[in-house]
């Protein structure tokens, strides 16, 4: 039987409607906060694409970019990564004050130079120099959460710590996640952050995560000696030689939130400098 000329397909329809709807008239503020949910990438690589409209939005205000994530598929070295980030930094008119993403030497002054009131940085990939890293963070005084994921590439270094707690006295929340450096001189894989001696006093510290590390028992005192709000410690990898004793165990009880490493480990240096070789002794004790 023949369709009636008068009945019309609903598909048609709706089809047609949306042909006929103005996407580019949409007001600037409904814009802004679609772009929002999409974040830097998305708008660069799609939604600013679509109309000139869409594009004076994305491009001109700068409440977009408080926020920067970048991924972690672009490499920062890269020309287009490195593009990517230089325009979500200057589209910010120096107002960022969050940054995830991996990073370089490079990237890491860029961010001094485009967001100096950086309050969040995410490194998730870092390719840099231990040295760069420093500098750039004591010129990022109004940190607060900081996380940091040395790469393959980068500077391996047993005093992260330290030098980050100096050089961030306003942090509030620190994450160092080992998990992908590699220790190039000893050549015996994950570079494991070895935490063993004091950290300048954390007033406003309240969250601490230290992935693959070696945790001795005076790292970790001087971890809840200055850190006296501390509320969350998390550390992964092996504690190094000795026991946690019952002092230092009511410290460990006053952190809410609380995980140490499970396994416990003695630490053998050839020489001073030479290579370290490491013997898995067991779980990790404490005295009764």
């Amino acid at each position: 039987m023949a369709s009636s000329p008068n009945l019309k397909n609903p598909r048609s329809s709706a089809s047609a409607a949306m042909a006929a709807r103005d996407w580019a008239s949409l007001p600037p503020d409904i814009l802004i906060t679609v772009f929002l949910m999409l974040g830097p990438a998305e708008i660069m690589r799609g939604a600013e694409r679509a109309c000139s409209a869409w594009r004076r939005v994305a491009v001109d205000d700068p409440a977009l970019w408080r926020r920067i994530d970048m991924g972690t598929e672009v490499l920062p070295f890269s020309s287009g990564g490195r593009a990517a980030a230089h325009a979500a930094m200057d589209r910010a008119a120096g107002e960022c004050e969050a940054f995830s993403g991996p990073c370089d030497n490079h990237l890491l002054f860029c961010l001094v130079q485009r967001a100096p009131s950086l309050k969040v940085l995410h490194v998730k990939h870092l390719y840099a120099q231990n040295k760069v890293l420093n500098l750039v963070l004591k010129r990022l005084p109004l940190l607060e959460d900081l996380e940091i994921s040395p790469s393959f590439a980068s500077t391996p270094s047993e005093n992260l710590l330290q030098s980050v707690c100096k050089d961030c006295p306003r942090l509030k929340k620190l994450r160092l996640n080992c998990s992908e450096s590699f220790d190039f001189y000893n050549g015996n894989g994950v570079a494991l952050e070895i935490i063993h001696g004091g950290i300048a006093p954390m007033h406003d510290l309240r969250s601490i995560e230290l992935l693959h590390c070696d945790l001795t028992t005076q790292g970790l005192r001087a971890i809840l000696d200055n850190c006296p709000l501390l509320e969350t410690l998390h550390i992964t990898g092996f504690l190094v030689g000795g026991k946690i004793d019952e002092k230092l165990r009511r410290k460990c009880a006053r952190v809410k939130d609380l995980t140490l490493p499970d396994k416990s480990v003695k630490l053998y240096r050839f020489h001073r400098n030479g290579p370290v070789r490491r013997q898995v002794s067991g779980p990790l004790e404490m005295d009764d």
